[in-house]
């Protein structure tokens, strides 16, 4: 096994670790959204070790498809569940219809296989996490939470800082991600666990 293997293998465990403990305090029953997150936390994370051990191309292809999902689908989950939490149940709403469009642009992405669908769905894809955390950075300043402020620094670190630290050090980009989200997680589950 390769040293980039290793380090993948662990971010992933890492990453497994802290999901599996969210979806375990949080409960499907009491925050349903946060949980759905956790769980696609913790299936990415799983198929990435399945990866690291076996170097099945189908796996491989697998976690590119979570990873896609993973870069778009949490973020408005844990937004819809904080809002739910709290008195902004509109904004919660709105939350959940960001991923409307994207679910429509992905379908037609995969019927035309055009190029002018990639550069749509790349807009909408930057249009949902931008608001998205824009809305947290919003709720984090409004409710006065550290750990809110928290989750908008990881959620922006873990699509745009991993981005701009692979240009600048190849490599770089995959451990940040992964820091990012398991951090992500992790105060999610102390923000969203903090509501009973």
């Amino acid at each position: 096994m390769s040293d980039h293997a290793a380090v993948s293998g662990v971010l992933n465990a890492l990453l497994c670790g802290v999901t599996g403990y969210g979806f375990y305090a949080l409960g499907p029953q009491q925050h349903p959204y946060a949980f759905t997150a956790c769980v696609i936390g913790f299936c990415h994370g799983l198929l990435g070790i399945v990866e690291c051990c076996s170097g099945d191309s189908n796996v491989t292809s697998a976690k590119e498809t979570t990873n896609s999902i993973m870069e778009i689908v949490p973020l408005p989950l844990v937004n819809i569940e904080l809002f739910f939490g709290g008195e902004g149940n509109n904004i919660a709403l709105g939350h959940g219809l960001f991923i409307v469009p994207m679910a429509i642009s992905a379908i037609v992405a995969l019927v035309k296989g055009s190029e002018e669908g990639d550069e749509t769905m790349e807009t909408l894809k930057l249009l949902t996490i931008l608001g998205n955390i824009t809305s947290l950075c919003y709720l984090a300043v409004n409710e006065g939470s550290w750990v809110m402020g928290g989750m908008a620094a990881l959620a922006f670190m873990s699509k745009y800082g991993a981005e701009f630290l692979e240009q600048q050090l190849e490599g770089s980009g995959e451990p940040i991600k992964y820091l990012s989200w398991s951090g992500f997680y992790f105060l999610t589950t102390l923000a969203v666990g903090g509501e009973k």
